[in-house]
Order: C-alpha cells, then sequence, then structure tokens
C-alpha cells in the first residue's frame, strides 16, 4: 500500500531535523572540546610566563646581593648567586604548600573551628621546621664559599639592610650607651635577621624586626633611657 504524502514529507523532516541537530551536537562538541583545550594551553603558558618572571626576579635580586660583596672570583659569583635564587625558590614552594594546607582546612572546618585551629598551628609549626633546616643548610652552603663578613652581607642583602641601619640609627639617638648595651641591641637586630631572612614578603620580613625593636625598646626602657 501506497503511504500518503502526508507522511512521506513529514518523515523526510524528521530526518532532515535529526541530521541537523547530529550535525549541530558534533559542531558544539568539537567548538568545546577546542575552547577547553585553548584555555587549558592558555593556563599552561601563563603559569610558565609566571614562572620565567619568577626565575628572573630571583636571579636579578641574587645579583645584586652578591654585586656588593665585591667577589673576584667569577666561579664562586656565579655557585653564590644559584645558592641565593635557590634559597628564595626553596622558600617559596615551602610558604605556598602551606598556606594552602590552610587554605584547604579553613575550607572544610565547618563547625570544628576549635579542631582545625589545632591541625592549622601544626602545619604552621612543619613549616617552620622546614624552613629551619633549610636555613641552616643555606648558611653552611655560604660558609664554604664566604667569608663570616661576606655571608652576613648575603644576610643583610635578603633583608634590605635593616640590620646595619638601625644599629646605626640606635648610636647616633643614644650615643651614651655602653659597650654591652651595644652588643645586647645588635644580637636582637642579628636575631630578628635571622627570622626575617626566611621571611616570604617584604612586611613579614619587616615585622619581624618591628618585633624585636620592640625588645630592644623593652631593654633599654628598663636600663633607664627614654624611647
Amino acid at each position: 500500500m501506497l503511504k500518503e504524502p502526508g507522511f512521506l514529507n513529514n518523515t523526510f523532516l524528521f530526518i532532515m531535523f535529526s541530521k541537523r541537530h547530529i550535525i549541530l551536537s558534533l559542531s558544539f562538541a568539537i567548538w568545546l572540546q577546542l575552547f577547553t583545550a585553548t584555555r587549558s594551553q592558555t593556563a599552561v603558558d601563563d603559569k610558565s610566563s609566571q614562572e620565567e618572571a619568577y626565575s628572573q626576579a630571583i636571579a636579578a635580586r641574587s645579583r645584586a646581593i652578591v654585586d656588593k660583596l665585591e667577589l673576584t672570583d667569577e666561579d664562586c659569583v656565579q655557585r653564590t648567586e644559584q645558592l641565593i635564587a635557590e634559597q628564595y625558590r626553596a622558600l617559596r614552594e615551602i610558604h605556598d604548600s602551606r598556606d594552602a594546607e590552610i587554605a584547604s582546612l579553613k575550607d572544610t572546618a565547618g563547625e570544628n573551628e576549635q579542631r582545625v585551629g589545632v591541625l592549622i598551628e601544626r602545619v604552621r609549626q612543619d613549616s617552620l621546621i622546614k624552613q629551619f633546616n633549610l636555613h641552616r643548610s643555606f648558611v653552611a652552603q655560604l660558609a664554604v664559599e664566604l667569608n663570616s663578613d661576606q655571608v652576613n652581607g648575603v644576610k643583610d642583602g635578603m633583608t634590605y639592610g635593616v640590620v646595619p641601619a638601625t644599629y646605626a640609627r640606635y648610636l647616633q639617638k643614644l650615643p651614651n650607651l655602653s659597650e654591652d648595651e651595644k652588643r645586647t641591641v645588635l644580637a636582637f637586630l642579628i636575631e630578628a635577621r635571622e627570622y626575617a631572612m626566611d621571611a616570604g614578603t617584604s612586611d613579614e620580613k619587616h615585622g619581624w624586626f618591628r618585633k624585636y625593636k620592640g625588645k630592644i625598646n623593652n631593654y633599654l626602657s628598663a636600663a633607664g633611657y627614654k624611647m
């Protein structure tokens, strides 16, 4: 039996619509795949660019620190620059890992804030231990390449020269300091520098010096000086 023309037309339209739908679906799928791949590649490129910029920044910073040491052995210059740059990078890895763990714990805190607070403090302590071990190894490697004054020069370079500048200001403002008091003030500043070397930002570095300036002022106030 022959089918009615209307039925044939409807069948034809259905087939054409289905084909069009399939083509559109495939086109969208291809576009989505290309879009996702492009975004992924862009993210990779951005990360690569950021890493390159960071590498250049710490290399320039390390070079500026070593330049002030006035070393004459070019091989020693290169090794020292590399040591400093690697220290900056290793510290960043410790800080980034710490911050990521803390952020993750805060996101899952919910109502158990006290428990999460304990875990966050544990993360901070673990990070400090890693920093301490890294710091000790770094200073030891510097001591192989440099004399004590040059090692201190690196430490001052990594902390913006705060120790000599601040110590000079104390001596200027308080010319009557005894030798013991001078040594105590300098010892506080040097201790602050050891912590500041491992800080991740400029503000954190200066924060350590602010803390120890407070200790110095308390010490000098107790000794009878008007601070």
